[in-house]
């Protein structure tokens, strides 16, 4: 019997891939063995609940997420960069190798999903929508309640514009329109 020298973040890195390949409930643990040339008790020990590979990996993808943005509280940024931040880090998830946009997996409330994955999905809606809210009020040019109307709707087009852009196979939509919700913004 062999020592298994896979690590945990080489799992992760295929399951992301595998995910992005064919969703969050089409992650075949055994294929993802195979794979990363390690067995599947293996990745039960690694990652120990249920959906513990999704887990991780939906984890993963939004504190990378949150990372890019930065904390909002320290910034003090202007609307235009803000935003301009904001686009970028649905751009690199979008640019980031796969098929499937993670952030599209988290944004879609599906009742297929276990719930530990629905709630992790809820978290990343309200990190997202809050950040930006939190950094439009931090400004100084909008309320709480304007800044909280501006970010639902630029959260709802980007995730909009990431959708189109990836069904489409056309990454050159998602630049137009993210471009075309920079600019309804900044009127």
């Amino acid at each position: 019997m062999g020592v298994v020298v896979t690590n945990r973040s080489v799992v992760l890195d295929t399951a992301d891939y595998m995910i992005r390949e064919s969703g969050l409930l089409g992650l075949d643990v055994d294929q993802l063995a195979s794979s990363t040339g390690t067995s599947e008790q293996d990745i039960s020990k690694m990652f120990s609940s249920v959906n513990g590979v999704e887990h991780a990996v939906l984890q993963r993808y939004i504190d990378r997420f949150l990372q890019i943005l930065g904390d909002p509280s320290t910034q003090t940024l202007h609307f235009r960069r803000a935003l301009d931040t904001y686009i970028a880090a649905f751009q690199a998830g979008m640019a980031d190798g796969g098929e499937l946009f993670l952030s599209a997996v988290l944004g879609d409330k599906d009742e297929e999903l276990p719930e530990d994955l629905q709630e992790l999905a809820a978290t990343f809606a309200r990190r997202a929508r809050v950040w930006l809210a939190d950094l439009l009020e931090y400004s100084g040019n909008w309320s709480s309640e304007e800044a909280l109307v501006k970010s639902d709707f630029v959260l709802a087009a980007l995730e909009v514009a990431v959708l189109i852009g990836n069904t489409s196979e056309d990454p050159e939509i998602f630049d137009n329109l993210s471009v075309n919700i920079h600019n309804i913004c900044m009127q």
